[in-house]
């Protein structure tokens, strides 16, 4: 799990930090603060996963940001030190183009010497074989031939292959990314061949469609989670979800040399989703913009296998009733997977505790600051806000009142 992340030089993150919660961390604070910039800033890690052939890109990085992130498994820690190369393209994604990624791994390695490994080359390999003085390992997708690399240690490698994975299943999910269910489409097609089945040119809310799709026709534990959840024996949202599948087939011929040709019947299935609320059947893109957003959030939570979870204003078009049972299910997950959770709503505040929440401030002269609540008051004043919560209110109203603020 990540313990601290350092921010120098990104965005609105001049110099900024802040110790993670092993489980869930909360961050407040108004409009332009620089909370999803911390949120963007830890998405360039995932990047570093997928990344490497930084010459194919013809732009220059227009910016140099430097990431300091302390990782703990078990006992013991690793800190990689990366500096990012980035620029920014027409829909404001950041595009690495270079990186130098360093580990301290003196807890593994016995020795302070930092190793030069790309999250990237950790992440891509298959079969790792340690030799004498190196490392041999083979690369998925290319020819299998060994690599050589300078002498490791074995166990550091490993902690870095786990670390790799561990930020590659990072996920995250924006503010407005379902909110707008009039995107769905109301069905969608998908093609098996040779026994495999894949989603024909499917995004954004057609992935969500194809994915609970995936989980219901496995029947995954994962689904049945879900359901319990959002159907009548849970917070009742629908009564029932189904899937017409409709079978079709194409041909295609190609010719090969002698004139041979070759038939391919590839058979197709349309897929319609009912979702059944009350009396009523229907499509998805008829579901409410909360009901939409409730339904797509839970499902990535309780099926996604992922290791750290970046939620952005859940209470977003979501009303207080709903959106309670959401943040209590976000606590319960968090307990399996690091989450991160930015809201402007006193409403989720007053459902978590003060040791989980972390204030967001930006002044143009510093830029972006956290501030761990409890850290930031005295003993007296965090005797003060536990007399408070106990005997008066909740911590939303005295966030409300702008005592957090001072």
């Amino acid at each position: 799990m990540i313990t601290r992340f350092e921010i120098s030089n990104y965005r609105s993150c001049l110099n900024c930090s802040f110790d993670f919660q092993p489980h869930l961390s909360v961050l407040i604070g108004p409009n332009s603060s620089g909370k999803t910039n911390i949120m963007n800033a830890l998405l360039l890690l995932r990047k570093l996963t997928e990344e490497e052939h930084y010459h194919s890109h013809e732009e220059e990085p227009t910016d140099k940001s430097k990431l300091k992130v302390l990782f703990k498994i078990g006992e013991k820690k690793a800190i990689l030190t990366a500096t990012v190369g980035t620029y920014t393209d027409e829909k404001n994604n950041d595009v690495v183009v270079s990186s130098r990624q360093l580990w301290y791994m003196k807890d593994f390695t016995g020795n302070a010497k930092r190793l030069n490994i790309s999250l990237f080359l950790a992440r891509s390999i298959d079969r790792p074989r340690m030799g004498k003085n190196e490392l041999f390992y083979y690369r998925s997708g290319y020819y299998h031939y060994p690599v050589k690399m300078r002498k490791i240690h074995e166990s550091a490698w490993k902690a870095i292959m786990t670390i790799a994975r561990f930020i590659s299943e990072m996920r995250y999910y924006s503010a407005s990314q379902f909110t707008n269910p009039g995107k769905c489409p109301i069905s969608f097609e998908i093609e098996e061949e040779g026994g495999k089945r894949r989603g024909l040119r499917l995004y954004g809310h057609a992935k969500f469609l194809y994915d609970l799709f995936g989980s219901f026709k496995a029947n995954s534990n994962g689904y049945q989670q879900f359901f319990d959840i959002i159907g009548p024996s849970g917070i009742d949202l629908v009564q029932n979800i189904d899937f017409q599948e409709i079978v079709t087939s194409s041909v295609e011929y190609s010719v090969k040399s002698g004139g041979r040709v070759r038939k391919r019947t590839r058979e197709k299935m349309l897929v319609i989703p009912r979702f059944t609320i009350g009396r009523h059947e229907l499509s998805p893109n008829q579901l409410s913009e909360g009901t939409f957003k409730t339904i797509t959030l839970l499902f990535y939570l309780v099926t996604e296998a992922s290791s750290i979870l970046l939620v952005e204003e859940p209470e977003v078009c979501v009303h207080h009733g709903l959106l309670s049972s959401i943040v209590e299910l976000i606590k319960a997950y968090s307990l399996n997977k690091q989450i991160v959770l930015s809201t402007h709503s006193d409403f989720v505040l007053d459902q978590v505790s003060p040791a989980n929440v972390y204030k967001v401030s930006s002044t143009p002269q510093q830029g972006t600051k956290v501030t761990h609540i409890p850290k930031s008051m005295s003993k007296r004043e965090l005797a003060a806000l536990k007399d408070y919560l106990q005997t008066e209110g909740n911590l939303g109203e005295y966030w409300k009142h702008g005592a957090l603020e001072s």
